[in-house]
């Protein structure tokens, strides 16, 4: 089994029981608690496991990442109606970055209406598909996200940094109203982070499962946002 393979593993574990000792998930994966005590070391320095004396703790905001093919379908009628929502702040002839995130991807049939937009995302499935829509659009480049089919890093940011938006589009894992708004993901997190920087307007989608629901990672505070789109009614 791969160190990678092995640490999956461990989280699956975890997951199912909580707390485990480094004998008990040596005989469990047939290799040396030494092994064990290394995967252990890299899981708690991506802040998903905390170390006990003898054993492991599964961090409540350790949430295992969801593909984003499983987040499309998760709550589509909700993303439905914030996209629109979403859409009544766009105007003709503006830039628009759009994150990586589903919720932001259901804005495109509704972009379709508006003359001479221009959108950035770094999401090579959003672009794709915005250009399915003959919206003209750039991608960002960069290291990509399996699980998110994000582009993040040094690259992305660079991208982002030259290029002044009208508005940013984006959501998150969860937020806490008067709070902050969070992820679990650094390096999106970051990317979400750089466009939030060179926009003008900010909107944060969230549908209200989001709601109260704070990571490990801080991408802004709610108050740095123009407005919060939700599902529920004004």
């Amino acid at each position: 089994m791969f160190n990678l393979e092995r640490q999956e593993e461990i989280l699956n574990v975890l997951e199912k029981n909580k707390s485990i000792s480094v004998n008990k998930l040596s005989e469990m994966l047939y290799v040396s608690p030494p092994t064990i005590r290394r995967d252990l070391t890299v899981l708690e320095q991506q802040g998903k496991v905390r170390r006990t004396h003898g054993g492991v703790v599964l961090r409540q905001t350790a949430e295992k990442e969801i593909p984003l093919m499983l987040r499309e379908d998760q709550n589509g009628k909700a993303k439905q109606i914030i996209a629109k929502k979403a859409a009544e702040y766009v105007n003709d002839g503006d830039v628009i970055f759009l994150d990586a995130s589903s919720t932001a991807a259901h804005i495109i049939p509704y972009l379709k209406k508006f003359n001479d937009i221009i959108v950035v995302t770094n999401s090579p499935k959003t672009s794709m598909c915005l250009g399915e829509e003959n919206i003209k659009n750039y991608c960002t480049g960069g290291l990509l996200l399996a699980y998110s089919v994000a582009y993040v890093g040094n690259e992305a940011e660079k991208f982002i940094s030259n290029i002044n938006a009208d508005v940013f589009f984006f959501s998150s894992r969860g937020y806490v109203e008067d709070g902050y708004i969070t992820d679990s993901s650094i390096e999106e997190s970051t990317v979400k982070k750089a466009m939030m920087k060179n926009a003008d307007k900010i909107y944060y989608l969230c549908d209200s499962s989001k709601k109260d629901k704070k990571y490990m990672y801080n991408v802004c505070a709610t108050a740095d946002v123009t407005g919060i789109i939700d599902e529920l009614p004004k």
